[in-house]
């Protein structure tokens, strides 16, 4: 029996995670009504996008419409992709939803995409897409708080190229694009948040100096019933918004509306970062504590990859440009969105089309070494008929003088 043995090379396996999550509204507390405690916790239109080379499965992402309430039928996505390739690809979910006592949901829609690749190379390997229906909060007989239609979250996974270095970077976005807000609707105190711009919280580890957080606030502008309003635009911004009248806090109760900052931390390899775009506290009249504390865009993304970046396939000597890390460098611009669908569609075939002829009217190239066309090919012909003419004459001439 032959003992020898044919060695096998060792491969070491590259580590990298990113984790993506977003949140479209989070509900603290409640103290309105008889089903205020029930409420706390509620969690509306939650995607969380996830990549983790060192467990199985690789690739992750989830959508649920929402979370919390005892009642609430549930409805979410999920996909997930590893070596054994478990359940990758996109899922589309539409959601039904829901008339309780203590709130009304309308119906969602929920998108779920996991890819796996065996090496590192640029590429989206996870995304979510939450859209979940209107919701209107009513634990007493007249609305607390509505959460417009259109209202959604997306969360992203990503290989991308890194400006300035060879290697490549892991990105983890947070997106939520919001509608607008209206709180007591109906009643003499009713306020209507709208939100002008989407809060974005971008993280890309890229393994050097260039590692980086990206955070963009979301502007807002505050409509009330009497006719003020106000604007906000900056991290840290509060306005106090006194309210008065039936269904609310008679007697020195107020809003008080904040833009929350971004908390992170950041090393070379790593990056971890959460921001609470805006906080609503319904505050009642002295003594009557808190009516409402809630979170509208919840964001959350880190990533971790080794020293140096990670190493993707020929990366030295490949000829394509980099893919544009976007968000890889500095800080205040917006990241590309995911597309509505979080899976990019297949690209439809395309019609062959011809190049056109070059007009007659253009001159030929002077290049040197293309071959001669139209008159200069004629006159060498000419040419060649006379040499061979000649060479005719030539020889019957020497063979008369030869007899």
């Amino acid at each position: 029996m032959s003992t020898d043995f044919t060695p096998v090379a060792h491969v070491e396996q590259v580590s990298y995670q990113a984790r993506a999550s977003a949140t479209v509204l989070r509900l603290a507390t409640s103290d309105a009504g008889p089903h205020g405690t029930a409420l706390s916790g509620l969690r509306l239109g939650t995607s969380t996008a996830r990549v983790d080379t060192d467990e199985e499965p690789r690739s992750s992402a989830s959508a649920v419409q929402v979370t919390g309430p005892p009642g609430v039928p549930p409805a979410a996505v999920s996909r997930s992709a590893g070596e054994h390739d478990e359940e990758s690809g996109t899922m589309t979910r539409t959601s039904s939803g829901a008339d309780l006592e203590m709130l009304t949901l309308g119906g969602g829609r929920l998108t779920a995409n996991a890819q796996w690749v065996e090496h590192a190379e640029p590429a989206v390997l996870s995304s979510a897409l939450a859209r979940p229906g209107e919701l209107v909060l009513h634990p007493e007989d007249s609305p607390l708080m509505q959460v417009w239609r259109g209202s959604q979250t997306r969360t992203q996974t990503q290989l991308v190229a890194v400006p300035g270095q060879p290697t490549l970077g892991m990105r983890s976005t947070a997106r939520a694009e919001l509608t607008a807000i209206t709180l007591f609707r109906g009643a003499p105190t009713e306020l209507t948040v709208r939100f002008l711009t989407a809060p974005s919280l971008v993280a890309v580890a890229a393994g050097t100096d260039r590692t980086d957080v990206r955070y963009r606030p979301p502007v807002v502008a505050v409509t009330a019933t009497h006719g003020r309003s106000y604007r906000l635009d900056s991290v840290g911004e509060t306005i106090e918004v006194p309210l008065a009248g039936p269904g609310c806090c008679d007697g020195g109760g107020l809003l008080r509306i904040s833009l929350g900052a971004v908390r992170e931390r950041t090393g070379h390899t790593s990056v971890d970062a959460t921001a609470s775009a805006v906080r609503l506290q319904v505050l009642g009249a002295d003594g009557a504590g808190r009516l409402l504390d809630a979170t509208v865009g919840d964001l959350d993304v880190s990533a971790r990859v080794p020293m140096g970046g990670l190493d993707g396939p020929c990366r030295a000597c490949a000829d394509d440009p980099p893919v544009d890390a976007g968000s890889a460098g500095g800080r205040g611009a917006e990241p590309a969105a995911p597309s509505t669908n979080v899976a990019s569609p297949p690209v439809e075939p395309t019609e062959r089309v011809e190049p056109s002829p070059v007009p007659s009217s253009e001159e030929p190239s002077a290049d040197p070494t293309l071959p001669l066309t139209g008159t200069s090919l004629s006159l060498l012909a000419a040419i060649g008929l006379a040499l061979i003419g000649i060479g005719w004459i030539v020889m019957r001439a020497a063979r008369r003088s030869g007899r």
